[in-house]
Parts: C-alpha cells; sequence; structure tokens
C-alpha cells in the first residue's frame, strides 16, 4: 500500500512521468526491432556501388513513377541514382554534391517510400500516434525560408502521391497558421488517412514550436539535414543541437541524412556527431575523415576533386565564367550593356553585398525600363515570395539579390548570374554562379572585376575557372600572384558568414 500511494504521489508531481515511460518503452522496442533487422539476412540493402539508373530499378510506387514522367524526367540524375539505393535500405547517408542537381527528390523519394511501406505493414501499438502534440514521422532541415518552401512543394506534390502530409515551418511568416497546419496533419495520421507527416523547417522556427509545446519529435523515424554546410556558415550549430537532443537516437533506428555541397572540417564533425556510428561507408573515400570524425554512413561523392577539404570550391562546368574589368563608377553602364545584349527571354540574378545597394539597383534599372525585383534579408516573408513569383514568372526576369539568395533558390531556367558586386569569399562566388547551370542546362556568370579592392580575388578567381575547363583573361591572369585574402584561399578555405 505504501508503495502505491509513493507511486499515485509521483504521477501527481509529474504528469508527464508516465509519457516519457511509455516514449522510452517505444524507443526500446524500435531499438530491439533495429537490431532485429541488422542481424536479419541484408537482401534489402544495395552492395556498394549498386545504383539506380532508371526509374524503373527504383522500388517506389506505380504513381510516383507516372508524376515523374508527367514532370519531364527522364532518368535519375547522378545523386539519387547513389543515393536512392542507400536511403530507401534506410542506411543512414552523406552526400556531397553540387547544387542544382537533384537532391531534394534524391532524399524526400526514399522517405515516402519508406513511410508507405511502413503504413502498409501491421503495426503494434508503440508504433501509433497517440499524442494530441503534433508528432512529425520526418523531418527535413533547411537553412533559408526559400528553400523550405520549394523542398516542402515537393514533398506536398509527391506527398499526394503517397498519402503522406506534407507543412513547412519557418520564420517570417504566422505561427498561428503553421501550428493549425501541423494539428490537421497530425489528425490525419492519427486517423489513418495518411502514411506519416513530413515537416519541413528552418532550425530557428522549429526550436521555437518546441518550446512552445507545439511540436514532439520524439517519434521522429528520418531526419534530414539538407544544406548543412550553408546551415552551420548561418550559425546554427547550438539549434542543431537542441533538435538532435529531442529526436530518438541513431541506435533507435533513426536515419539521418546530410546533404552539402561542400565538406569542410566543420561538417564532418558534425556528421560524426549526428549519424550512425562505426565502420567507414561503402563509399567513403580514403583520406576525408580526420581521426575520432568517422561514421557508419554510406558517404556519396559527386563533386570534382577528391572529397578533401579543397573539393567542395569546384565550380560547376556547365556554368561560362566571364569576366569583366570594371571600377564602381563603370559597373552601372557596364550592366545595361550587358543585359541589352542579352537574347529575348534570359532570366539574370545579379547579385551585391549589401540590402540597400540592391534595392537603389532595382530602383536604378526599373527606371531604365527592365523588369527588375529584389529580393534580402529585410524583405518580408510575402514580399519576398511576391518577388520570387514575378521572376519565375517572366513579369520581372531581372533580380538582384544579396547572397541570402545565393543558396537554396532552385529556379529552372536562369540563363545568367551577374557578380555586381565581388562575393565576399570563395565559397559564395561558386554558389552564386551555381544558380545557373542547373539540371542538365548551361548557363553562364558575369563577375564584374574591380581593380581597387578585388585583387586579392585574382589567384582563386583563375583557378576556379581553369578547374572547370574556362579560359581566363589576359588581363585578369597579371594578378594571378596577388597575395590572397584569408576568405579567397582556395587551399583550405574556411567558411565564413556574410550578410544577408
Amino acid at each position: 500500500k505504501k508503495e502505491k500511494k509513493e507511486k499515485k504521489r509521483e504521477r501527481e508531481e509529474d504528469p508527464d512521468k508516465a509519457a516519457r515511460k511509455a516514449a522510452k518503452k517505444a524507443a526500446k522496442a524500435a531499438a530491439a526491432a533495429a537490431a532485429d533487422k541488422q542481424d536479419a539476412p541484408a537482401a534489402d540493402v544495395p552492395a556498394a556501388g549498386v545504383t539506380f539508373e532508371t526509374f524503373d530499378a527504383a522500388p517506389f510506387s506505380a504513381a510516383v513513377k507516372a508524376l515523374l514522367t508527367a514532370k519531364g524526367f527522364t532518368a535519375p540524375s547522378k545523386i539519387q541514382q547513389h543515393a536512392w539505393p542507400v536511403a530507401c535500405a534506410g542506411r543512414d547517408a552523406i552526400a556531397v554534391a553540387k547544387t542544382g542537381s537533384g537532391k531534394t527528390l534524391a532524399f524526400l523519394l526514399p522517405i515516402l517510400h519508406r513511410m508507405e511501406a511502413r503504413a502498409a505493414t501491421p503495426a503494434d501499438e508503440s508504433s501509433a500516434p497517440a499524442s494530441s502534440v503534433p508528432e512529425p514521422d520526418a523531418l527535413v532541415l533547411a537553412p533559408t525560408r526559400e528553400l523550405a518552401l520549394q523542398i516542402h512543394a515537393e514533398a506536398d506534390k509527391f506527398g499526394a502521391a503517397t498519402r503522406a502530409a506534407a507543412v513547412a515551418v519557418y520564420g517570417g511568416a504566422p505561427m498561428r497558421k503553421q501550428k493549425e497546419e501541423l494539428v490537421a496533419a497530425h489528425g490525419r495520421r492519427k486517423r489513418g488517412a495518411a502514411t506519416g507527416t513530413v515537416v519541413v523547417a528552418t532550425p530557428g522556427r522549429l526550436c521555437d514550436l518546441m518550446k512552445q509545446g507545439s511540436l514532439n519529435l520524439r517519434r521522429c523515424e528520418f531526419i534530414v539535414l539538407d544544406e548543412a554546410d550553408r546551415m552551420l556558415e548561418m550559425g546554427f550549430e547550438p539549434q542543431l543541437k537542441e533538435i538532435f537532443g529531442a529526436l530518438p537516437s541513431s541506435e533507435s533506428g533513426r536515419q539521418t541524412l546530410l546533404f552539402t555541397a561542400t565538406w569542410p572540417k566543420a561538417v564532418r564533425k558534425m556528421a560524426a556527431s549526428y549519424l550512425a556510428a562505426g565502420a567507414k561507408g561503402a563509399d567513403s573515400r580514403e583520406g576525408n575523415d580526420d581521426a575520432g570524425e568517422e561514421t557508419g554512413a554510406v558517404k556519396i561523392f559527386l563533386g570534382e576533386g577528391d572529397g578533401g577539404d579543397g573539393a567542395e570550391l569546384a565550380a560547376n562546368k556547365a556554368v561560362s565564367q566571364r569576366f569583366l574589368h570594371a571600377t564602381d563608377d563603370e559597373k552601372d553602364k557596364k550592366m545595361y550593356d550587358l543585359l541589352c545584349e542579352l537574347p529575348e527571354g534570359s532570366r539574370v540574378v545579379a547579385f551585391a553585398n549589401t540590402k540597400r545597394r540592391v534595392e537603389n539597383l532595382a530602383k536604378t534599372f526599373w527606371d531604365f525600363g527592365f523588369g527588375t525585383v529584389s529580393v534580402h534579408g529585410d524583405k518580408k516573408q510575402n514580399e519576398r515570395e511576391a518577388a520570387l513569383k514575378k521572376f519565375v514568372d517572366d513579369r520581372c526576369p531581372l533580380m538582384f539579390a544579396t547572397d541570402v539568395a545565393a543558396r537554396g533558390l532552385d529556379i529552372k531556367g536562369v540563363t545568367h548570374v551577374v557578380n555586381f558586386d565581388m562575393a565576399r569569399d570563395v565559397e559564395s562566388y561558386v554558389h552564386r554562379i551555381g544558380r545557373t547551370g542547373r539540371a542538365g542546362e548551361l548557363g553562364e556568370s558575369v563577375t564584374f572585376w574591380n581593380p581597387d579592392y578585388d585583387k586579392e580575388c585574382a589567384p582563386a578567381l583563375c583557378k576556379i575557372a581553369r578547374d572547370a575547363g574556362q579560359e581566363v583573361p589576359e588581363w585578369l591572369a597579371k594578378y594571378e600572384k596577388t597575395k590572397e585574402s584569408k576568405q579567397w584561399k582556395v587551399a583550405n578555405a574556411k567558411l565564413t558568414a556574410a550578410e544577408p
């Protein structure tokens, strides 16, 4: 009797204790299931080097394959060929690939497939969401609102083909509406009307929702870090630690997929912290991991180089790099002449380094008769979305932007990128020009080089251009032996934060 009274008192003092016990029990059950799966014959785990070179080779449903065909895809992209077999088998994976390589569907389709397959098999009571608090099955983290919205758009389309619910949560938009969407998706999942819930989130807004008790990650089975390098660059490491602290452990069967355009030491340490521990994956390359930074994840390197510190600096060879000698006083005139030379139907993204300069340029060239929009960190979310829509619809085919738009924007048909101001560091340059030449298309970048303060960039620009098979103008090559700054050092470059 005394023992019963003691337990009753504990329950009254700590009402969440029962929930924690249930969660712990569920985690143990999941861990046991994961152990059984590892002990079982690995018939569904691809051998090293296995790829899905056609849609028919992938295990996706007929509805998903039909949607791929309807969207105009004829075959998987390189990253999809390598990532699909690994992710469909439930393995953790690290994918290092250039932007515009089709990575969104590389991680989305395997997750949707696994949720659909899970829903088709009988489950025990512990796997059914009983809480009234939204508990997503899959979480995709993205560094920017724009990227989160683009990923959500794909998750929504392909989720409809697999009966999965998709919700986007990001800063700069009303939190109340996002909470309502989370609750609605959770309700569908509880009723069996959805195979699972995919939440696409920016780290800051996700942490806010968690702190308010509006979302719980204890049952999340799939986690994707998209543009992991960019998240670290933007200072999201504390939020990532908080998020992973709320997730089930990798030992309980959680699957983690990390996608990044670069592979610096900071990202390698992140991978070692959050991905499955153990021996190196079948696709790993020797020399890429420092001591203590090994993971059991399969590593997929599709960039140029050997996957070391400098591999991330390879520019897309589908982008023709052009350089123009221009002082600040000459830039407006040269920009005007350049725009007048471009063929009809061109779509241009021009980068400047400050928000004020972006706004001034957009106004100046609007007055010149060009359809312009501007995108930068001071824009409200609805203003940014409206600007992007005008750009995509070709109503305003000239976009001026700060580096907030350099990563994450996946807009088809960008024909030209202009670096009106030189990028602040070598990585930013590579990612800026990567907005064109995507998904198998050709593109052109034009960089205004100011002799007054861009000399230190010359060695890196020359190397990046030559490595991509481009010719370097003689006037720029003369400055090739200029001492590089820390930010523009190609060898062992460090990620640096740029003003949004």
